[in-house]
């Protein structure tokens, strides 16, 4: 299967694939690829030709093949190389076979149930988040679920509240290639007003988004604690802006820590 270099990460699922025909040579190189973009938000063709001393076209093969199993998504803007949705198995499989999403259903049900919002749970990956399970509202006006997609951290609810478990350095490091991109009029589009946006979610405990992913979604997350060392997962409730109460966000986030609470206990009591 040939892939041509403006596609790479835009791939159909696996099964309608046909056999790659780019062969990994060596595994180690994957190996310190996938390394690399632990320390990394993204990686461009010329950093890995330089970290792991190969050719240009030779960095390509192994991008090219790592996109064709989903491991890395390659940004239409920036043409640089992200963390990919395959790589959630590798992060649960780190918590010891935890099983968040599991766990994490009857809470996301109970949440869609008492707010009338769309309730999502989404990993971290670099500078998105993957929502990785949700359940939605039983609302006629709606926002949708996202299960299986990716959105710049920066834009919404509950990828500000998983930046808000960096420190400011951390922030900062993260988006040191590039600042943070307006997706709407009202996105964050600098370093430093994403920093003090972080510190303002550190202190409530929660973060908001209204209109900076898209306009007209109101969505607020949460972070909760994995078991493993700086591990955590996102908790988050969508809804169209103008179906929400002007009074409401306080009850909803409310019940939005009551549920991360609850999601918390539920992990702590899992016997593994």
């Amino acid at each position: 299967m040939d892939i041509p270099p403006d596609r790479l990460g835009e791939m159909p699922p696996l099964s309608d694939r046909a056999a790659s025909a780019y062969p990994i040579a060596s595994v180690e190189n994957t190996l310190r690829i996938l390394l690399l973009l632990q320390d990394r938000a993204a990686l461009t063709l010329a950093d890995v030709a330089a970290e792991l001393g190969i050719a240009r076209s030779s960095a390509h093969r192994l991008m090219a093949m790592l996109a064709y199993y989903d491991f890395v998504r390659q940004d239409s803007a920036s043409r640089s190389f992200r963390p990919g949705p395959a790589l959630i198995d590798a992060g649960l499989s780190a918590v010891r076979a935890l099983d968040v999403r599991a766990l994490a259903r009857p809470v996301l049900t109970e949440l869609a149930a008492a707010t009338e919002m769309t309730a999502h749970l989404a990993l971290p990956r670099g500078r998105d988040v993957l929502y990785v399970d949700g359940v939605e509202s039983r609302r006629t006006i709606r926002a949708a679920l996202r299960t299986g997609d990716t959105l710049p951290a920066h834009v919404t609810g509950v990828g500000k509240a998983l930046l808000a478990t960096l420190t400011d350095d951390q922030v900062r490091q993260l988006y040191r290639d590039a600042p943070p991109a307006a997706v709407t009029e009202r996105s964050i589009a600098t370093v430093e007003g994403l920093v003090r946006e972080i510190r303002a979610v550190r202190a409530a405990g929660y973060a908001v988004n209204r209109s900076e992913s898209e306009a007209g979604v109101l969505s607020l997350g949460v972070a909760v604690g994995l078991p493993e060392p700086e591990m955590f997962a996102g908790l988050s409730l969508v809804c169209p802006e103008a179906s929400a109460a002007p009074d409401a966000e306080a009850r909803i986030v409310a019940r939005l820590k009551s549920a991360a609470a609850e999601l918390t206990k539920e992990i702590s009591a899992y016997r593994f």
